[in-house]
């Protein structure tokens, strides 16, 4: 969020944050590694390789900023909706910084996410909830942290934020769609290699009881020349408590450079490992527009052998993600394309600290799994003073049998938290198996920007207008088909509304 000259995450103009079409991108164009040859994919960025223009203030106390929004929404039902809180930022000894944020959402809610409330105290990326009644919750938002630059080329990071690791839209491996998850974040730069590695601890509520799972992810970035780059993944996740050791932090798992997958087989270990890789490349077309192209590979588990099988065994579990966004050369218009497939069970293990969520929310893609989908997006400024924002998904989705989340008698793999041992069968399973739900998506987002006018900085007016439109082929999915459409106008000083359904 951002006031009164605040930088903090997740602000339209941040630096340290930015969706590929949102206007810090173009500025973010100038950060690049030590070599100067490469943007990196992971965020939040760090800022010690930014260009003078974009490096933090050296002021230790930026002072106090009143965050939030406030808006009335009109359509399937008529409400209002407010969010309040406090955060400030602030650098110390030219090497230092941090930023915290804490507010509290009153969010009306359509049945499907007041029913996640009511059995999970979490809502959709934003954090922990309660229900005040039936269709109202209230979230409490907690995010900061702390940095610390050991070197020119080595950073450390403490706090509790969301993490995006990928240069588009969506991610596989983790993206903004998560809530604030605390945790330590290692940066390396050694010119041409970028290396990050996350220790992140994931909380998961069951019955009356919250458990505690940890993640940790490491990140390979190498500039492979003529604007192109690769970059290797890696993570495994463990449950905090089990059996025999209580509150553990498995110390092999947070070695930098260790591969994390040979160790865990070396181990005997059953933890949740996964594997991935990115190829992009950077690049300007001759009207000076920037241009990124980008693909995601993550495989959970593979083998060969049964793959070329093809008998449908449920371990073969992987997904892929493709994507190319443009940017203007004056950074006012820009557009972006993108896919991804997702097969069955991927993200899931056999208890839910294990599984690859946190919050009753995906770590990796907010789709979780046994979908395709593709949206498209573009972005304009109008008349130097209005941001347009079109959005459009499709979604088609295997959806599980039941009376609930709980109440399966068919599970087909789409929710990362439903364990693998409610499969049926080892062999057959297809990419949208179940009831078969295809949902799709359209908004128009139109913001105008307040902050000059009234001294308070980030501050914008916007309208927003979205529909969501589902249907199933069959009868029986644990969750029945929602459709709803929405007109909501406010302010607000952080737009974490993208692609939710609140």
């Amino acid at each position: 969020m951002m006031g009164c000259g605040l930088l903090v995450a997740q602000t339209p103009t941040s630096t340290r944050w930015h969706l590929p079409l949102d206007s810090a991108a173009w500025n973010v164009r100038l950060a690049s590694d030590s070599a100067g040859v490469m943007v990196p994919s992971v965020q939040p960025m760090a800022s010690w390789n930014l260009p003078a223009a974009l490096q933090p203030q050296f002021s230790a106390f930026e002072g106090i900023a009143v965050v939030g929004e406030a808006r009335q929404i009109f359509g399937d039902f008529r409400a209002n909706s407010t969010a309040i809180g406090l955060g400030t930022s602030g650098t110390f000894l030219q090497r230092g910084s941090y930023h915290v944020a804490a507010s509290r959402w009153r969010i009306p809610l359509g049945f499907p996410l007041a029913r996640e409330v009511a059995d999970h105290g979490s809502i959709d990326g934003l954090g922990n909830a309660v229900l005040l009644n039936e269709s109202v919750a209230s979230v409490d938002r907690l995010e900061g942290a702390l940095s610390w630059s050991l070197s020119p080329s080595v950073s450390m990071r403490v706090g509790q934020e969301s993490h995006h690791w990928g240069r588009g839209a969506r991610s596989l491996f983790l993206d903004r769609h998560m809530a604030p998850a605390l945790g330590a974040r290692l940066w390396v730069d050694a010119g041409i290699v970028q290396y990050a590695q996350a220790l992140i601890r994931t909380r998961h509520v069951q019955a009356d009881t919250v458990e505690t799972g940890w993640l940790a992810a490491q990140w390979t970035e190498v500039a492979l020349g003529r604007g192109w780059s690769g970059a290797l993944f890696g993570a495994v996740k463990w449950r905090g408590n089990d059996a025999a050791f209580q509150g553990r932090i498995e110390p092999h798992y947070l070695i930098p450079m260790a591969a994390f997958r040979p160790r865990e087989y070396s181990l005997g270990s059953a933890d949740n490992a996964l594997l991935g890789a990115q190829l992009s490349h950077q690049g300007r077309w001759q009207r000076g527009q920037r241009v990124t192209a980008y693909g995601q590979v993550l495989l959970d588990e593979l083998l060969v052998s049964k793959l070329l099988e093809r008998n449908g065994w449920w371990g073969n579990k992987w997904g892929v993600l493709m994507g190319m966004s443009s940017l203007s050369r004056t950074g006012k218009f820009g557009w972006l394309i993108e896919g991804a497939a997702v097969r069955p069970w991927t993200y899931t293990h056999n208890t839910l600290p294990l599984s690859y969520s946190h919050l009753h929310q995906p770590l990796g893609h907010p789709g979780g799994a046994n979908f395709v989908e593709g949206r498209a997006r573009i972005r304009a400024v109008v008349r130097e003073v209005y941001t347009v924002r079109l959005s459009y998904l499709h979604r088609t989705q295997g959806r599980s049998v039941g009376g609930g989340e709980s109440l399966l008698s068919y599970a087909a793999g789409e929710m990362p938290w439903t364990s693998f041992s409610e499969r049926d069968g080892e062999e057959g399973h297809a990419l949208g198996q179940g009831v078969r739900s295809r949902v799709s998506r359209l908004e128009l987002d139109v913001s105008m920007p307040l902050g000059a006018r009234y001294g308070v900085g980030g501050v914008e007016a916007f309208v927003r207008a979205w529909t969501r439109l589902e249907d199933q082929d069959a009868p029986g999915a644990w969750q029945e088909p929602w459709n709803a459409g929405r007109l909501e106008i406010g302010i607000r000083q952080a737009r974490v509304m993208d692609e939710r359904d609140w």
